[in-house]
């Protein structure tokens, strides 16, 4: 095999570039991935605007931890299959007002980082992508590594609190906060990330669309903010019934004692275990139907991640809105 006559493309005549042979050209990369690059080739990439960086580093950490006793409820469901919703935001302020917020504070600096990842990084990876999905599940994962440790701290800070003020003795080991992986972890990116963030970045516009149709068909006139503003929430809602389950199972894995010291085979069948007592009826060793704590645990992670997403949505518009008003201003 020889090499090609003359100067290889990007080469020089002194030989600084080694020679291209025939049929040894670089190959570009095949699938989805290879495609979307092929596609973003010759664009200029788009860096983010500083609104939206805005919104995703003070937006973000405010509700985090505003919606902190939301959270907390959730993680003590996940050890309480047949508590009332009622009683478990209750037992969040058992121990006083401010006990609703017990370890809001562990996810408030790392929820900065995070946000960015939802908002900023995500318009970015987008854009140079030129693909949703696959800037969803990028996103995603910069998300988990960011937000794991923290958010497994915070639920376990509720589990201790929640066991102490009931004298019993199943509190659960810190997790390390510069470990970025542990158990759960897979389940965190697939329930809170991949399948939450869904909702906002790829369910959003349909379903403003789709309440335009509804309000004009309706005879209705329904102002472009609040049509927005609703398609963020709905669709924040469709994402959180989807990962509920997801999201229940997280909080369980860590805090269990149990399934922190079990192998990949045990942690496995105790996955399998927990969603089988927590959302299915069985009679005579045979499905009979589903419990009411499925209904339950829809109702409370909606109530969490449809505000928390439709706030940070509304973050994001407010954020760019104020800032064209301040560039107009400016000229």
């Amino acid at each position: 095999m020889e090499p090609e006559m003359g100067v290889p493309p990007g080469g020089s005549p002194s030989g600084d570039v080694a020679p291209v042979f025939r049929g040894q050209e670089p190959k570009e990369p095949r699938g989805c991935f290879g495609r979307c690059l092929r596609r973003a080739k010759g664009r200029p990439v788009k860096l983010p605007e500083t609104p939206l960086i805005l919104a995703g580093a003070f937006g973000g950490p405010f509700g985090i931890f505003l919606f902190t006793p939301l959270r907390n409820a959730l993680t003590l469901a996940s050890q309480n299959p047949d508590g009332s919703a009622l009683d478990l935001y209750a037992g969040v302020f058992a121990g006083g007002f401010a006990a609703g917020w017990t370890g809001g504070f562990a996810c408030v600096p790392p929820s900065c980082p995070q946000f960015i990842v939802m908002g900023p990084l995500f318009h970015f990876l987008k854009d140079l992508l030129q693909s949703a999905p696959l800037a969803v599940i990028c996103s995603s994962l910069a998300e988990t590594t960011i937000s794991f440790a923290s958010q497994t701290i915070n639920a376990q800070m509720a589990f201790n609190a929640d066991q102490e003020l009931l004298g019993l003795d199943g509190k659960v080991e810190l997790w390390n906060p510069f470990l970025p992986f542990g158990p759960g972890s897979s389940v965190h990116v697939l329930r809170r990330n991949i399948v939450a963030l869904s909702g906002l970045r790829l369910f959003s516009t349909p379903c403003q669309a789709g309440l335009g149709k509804v309000a004009q068909a309706a005879g209705l006139h329904l102002p472009e903010g609040a049509q927005k503003f609703l398609g963020d929430f709905l669709a924040s809602m469709g994402a959180a019934i989807l990962s509920a389950p997801l999201n229940q199972l997280f909080n369980f894995a860590v805090t269990s004692n149990e399934f922190a010291g079990a192998s990949f085979v045990q942690k496995l069948a105790l996955c399998k275990i927990f969603l089988a007592k927590s959302y299915l009826i069985y009679a005579d060793g045979r499905l009979v139907g589903i419990s009411p704590t499925l209904i339950r645990d829809l109702f409370m992670r909606c109530a969490y991640i449809a505000n928390l997403y439709a706030l940070f949505g509304l973050f994001e518009r407010l954020a760019v809105a104020l800032w064209r008003r301040r560039k107009v201003g400016q000229r």
